[in-house]
C-alpha cells in the first residue's frame, strides 16, 4: 500500500516536469524546422531594433530559441557576421563581429556598421538598408538584405529570384517600360547605349540601332496592351530614325550610326546591322499605319542598300565610313550583321513579295549554313570567337527565312543550333546565381537576346510541327528568371544614388552597374513572348527550392575559421 501511495505522489510531482519537457521539445523541434524566410526575417528585425537602439525582446527570444535548439555538446558555436549599412545610396559603414552568441554578434556588428550614426525614429529607420552576411567554411557566404521590414536572400550584389509567376512578370514589364521611356532624349527622341547607375550618368551619343530597338519594343508593348502614353512617343522616335537615313550618295538608303545631340553631328558611319534593325522597326510602323507611305518607302530604300552590301559569295560588307567625303568599306565578317541582314530582307520580302529580297536573303543564308556545316552550330567571325549569341542570330535569321521559304535545310539548321544552345544553358537549380543563363553569355543583353530567339522559336516550332517544343518554352522560363534577378528594382538599389532612374533597367553584367538599353528591349521582348506562349491556366513559371536550412545551420554556427 505504501509503495502505491509513493508511486502516485511521484507521478503527480513529475507531471509538470514531463509537460515542461514536452513543451521544450516542441519548441526545439519548431526551431529545428524553421525555414529560410522566417530566419532571415528574425535576423533583419533584430538588426533593425538594435539600429533604433530599441532592442526587440520578442525577436531576441526567437533568435535565442533558434540558437538553443541547435546547440550541442560536440560542436563549438562561433558565429562570424559582417554587416554593411546603407543610407540614401551611400555605404555609411561596415562592422564585423564573431562569437558564441548570435544576438550578441549581431548587436556588435550592427552598432559597428553604424558608427556615430543615430537613428531616432522608425520613419528614419525605414530609409536604411542592412546587408547582413554570415561567413562559413569553406569561404562561403549566407547573406540577406532588408527593404524596411522585409528580408531578401542575396548572393553577391544580386537579390535572388526563386519564384516567378505571371504577376511578377507583369510587374517587371511595367518597370522596364518606364525605364525605356526615361531613356528617350526629349529633344531628339533618340536613345543612348549605356546608362551608368553607379555614376548616374548616360552616354551622349544617340544611337540609331538602340533607338530602333527601343521603338520596336514599345510597339510590341502597345500591341500586347494598348497604351496611350506609349503611343505618344511613336511619331517622334520614328522621325528620329527617318532623319538618320542617307538620301544621297553611294550609301543612300543606309542609316547613319548615330548623332551627337550637343553638336548635331552624325557619325558618317553606316552599318548593315543598324540598317537591318531599323528596317525591322520601319516595317512595324508600316503595318501599324499602312496609310503612312514614308515608312514603307524608307524600308525599301534600306533594303536596296543592304542588297548592295552583299557579295557574290553571300558574305556581307558590314560597315561603310566616310572621312572628308571619302567612303571606305570594312571587309571584316560578322555573323550578327549577316544574320540581321537575312532577317531584314526576309521580312521585307514577306510584305513586298519582291523576289530580289528573297534571293539575297537566301544567298547570305547559304553562306551562314556553310559556316555551320564547316565549324558546327557554334560559330564565330572576325569580331569574336565562336559563341552562343552569334549562333542564335543564325537561328533567328533562318526562322524568318523559313517563314517565307520552305527549303528543308533551314529547319534542319535551326534545330541543330537550337540543340546546341539548349546544351549550353546552365541548368543547376542549386546555383540560383547562374541557373538559366547561357555558358558563354555573361551579359543581360546576350542572354536577353537568346531568350528572345527562344521565345520566337516556341510558336515557330509548334506551327511547323517540329516536335518537343516544350524544351524551348522551358528554356525561356529559366532565362527569364535569371533576367529578373539581374534587373534593378526597389530591393537591390540600396547602393545607388538615384534608384528611381535605374529601376527597370537590366544590369549589364556581374562587374559593372551599367544598363545597356538593348538589354532592356530584348529582355522585355522575351518576357512578352513568354506570357504569349504560356497556357492561360499556367500562373507559376518557375520555383527554385532553397537548400534546407537544417543542412546549413550547423555550418553557419561553426563560422569560417573556427
Amino acid at each position: 500500500m505504501m509503495r502505491f501511495v509513493m508511486s502516485v505522489v511521484l507521478t503527480i510531482l513529475f507531471i509538470p516536469l514531463v509537460h515542461a519537457d514536452q513543451a521544450k521539445t516542441k519548441l526545439e523541434n519548431e526551431a529545428l524546422h524553421i525555414d529560410h524566410q522566417t530566419f532571415r526575417t528574425e535576423i533583419v528585425n533584430y538588426v533593425r531594433s538594435v539600429a533604433l537602439d530599441k532592442e526587440d525582446n520578442s525577436t531576441k527570444t526567437a533568435l535565442v530559441d533558434i540558437e538553443n535548439a541547435w546547440r550541442n555538446h560536440y560542436q563549438q558555436t562561433h558565429w562570424q557576421i559582417h554587416i554593411s549599412s546603407y543610407h540614401n545610396g551611400v555605404q555609411i559603414g561596415a562592422g564585423n563581429a564573431e562569437g558564441p552568441s548570435l544576438t550578441d554578434v549581431l548587436q556588435q556588428a550592427t552598432k559597428s556598421s553604424l558608427g556615430d550614426t543615430l537613428i531616432t525614429s522608425k520613419t528614419d529607420l525605414d530609409d536604411y538598408f542592412f546587408k547582413i552576411s554570415f561567413y562559413y567554411h569553406p569561404n562561403h557566404v549566407y547573406a540577406m538584405v532588408n527593404n524596411q521590414e522585409q528580408a531578401y536572400e542575396i548572393q553577391g550584389d544580386r537579390v535572388i529570384v526563386r519564384h516567378v509567376d505571371r504577376e511578377r512578370v507583369k510587374t517587371q514589364i511595367k518597370q522596364s517600360k518606364a525605364y525605356l521611356l526615361r531613356a528617350i532624349n526629349r529633344d531628339y527622341s533618340g536613345v543612348y547605349k549605356f546608362y551608368d547607375a553607379d555614376q548616374d550618368t548616360s552616354e551622349k551619343l544617340l544611337r540609331t540601332t538602340y533607338s530602333a530597338t527601343t521603338l520596336n519594343t514599345l510597339i510590341r508593348l502597345n500591341q500586347f496592351q494598348k497604351d496611350i502614353e506609349l503611343q505618344s512617343y511613336f511619331d517622334g522616335m520614328a522621325q528620329f530614325l527617318l532623319d538618320r537615313q542617307l538620301t544621297s550618295g553611294p550609301n543612300a538608303g543606309g542609316f547613319d550610326y548615330g548623332v551627337d545631340p550637343q553638336t548635331n553631328e552624325e557619325t558618317c558611319r553606316v552599318v548593315v546591322g543598324t540598317t537591318s534593325k531599323t528596317l525591322f522597326t520601319l516595317l512595324q510602323l508600316h503595318q501599324m499605319t499602312p496609310e503612312e507611305e514614308k515608312y514603307f518607302k524608307a524600308a525599301q530604300s534600306a533594303g536596296d542598300w543592304l542588297l548592295k552590301m552583299i557579295q557574290e559569295d553571300g558574305k556581307v560588307t558590314p560597315v561603310a565610313e566616310c572621312t572628308n567625303n571619302e567612303w571606305t568599306y570594312s571587309d571584316k565578317q560578322s555573323i550578327l550583321y549577316s544574320g540581321q541582314v537575312v532577317s531584314a530582307l526576309s521580312r521585307l520580302y514577306a510584305i513586298t513579295n519582291k523576289t530580289k529580297y528573297l534571293d539575297a536573303a537566301k544567298l547570305v543564308a547559304g553562306h551562314l549554313i556553310r559556316d555551320v556545316g564547316l565549324h558546327g552550330a557554334l560559330v564565330g567571325d572576325d569580331y569574336r570567337p565562336a559563341n552562343s549569341v552569334s549562333s542564335s542570330w543564325i537561328m533567328m535569321a533562318l526562322i524568318d527565312l523559313a517563314k517565307v521559304d520552305p527549303t528543308p535545310v533551314y529547319k534542319k539548321t535551326i534545330l541543330q543550333i537550337g540543340d546546341v544552345l539548349l546544351e549550353r544553358q546552365i541548368n543547376q537549380a542549386d546555383d540560383a546565381y547562374n541557373h538559366g543563363r547561357y555558358l558563354d553569355a555573361m551579359t543581360t543583353s546576350g542572354n536577353g537576346w537568346i531568350n528572345e530567339v527562344m521565345g520566337e522559336m516556341v510558336p515557330f516550332c509548334e506551327q511547323q510541327n517540329l516536335g518537343n517544343c516544350d524544351q524551348y518554352r522551358d528554356a525561356v522560363r529559366k532565362t527569364s528568371r535569371w533576367l529578373l534577378q539581374n534587373t534593378y528594382n526597389e530591393n537591390n538599389t540600396y547602393a545607388l544614388a538615384n534608384p528611381k532612374q535605374a529601376i527597370g533597367g537590366f544590369i549589364n553584367n556581374f562587374t559593372t552597374q551599367k544598363v545597356r538599353t538593348d538589354a532592356v528591349s530584348h529582355g522585355l521582348n522575351s518576357l512578352l513572348s513568354m506570357l504569349e506562349n504560356e497556357p492561360e491556366d499556367v500562373n507559376v513559371f518557375i520555383d527554385l527550392p532553397e537548400r534546407d536550412l537544417a543542412e546549413l545551420m550547423p555550418l553557419l554556427r561553426a563560422g569560417e575559421n573556427n
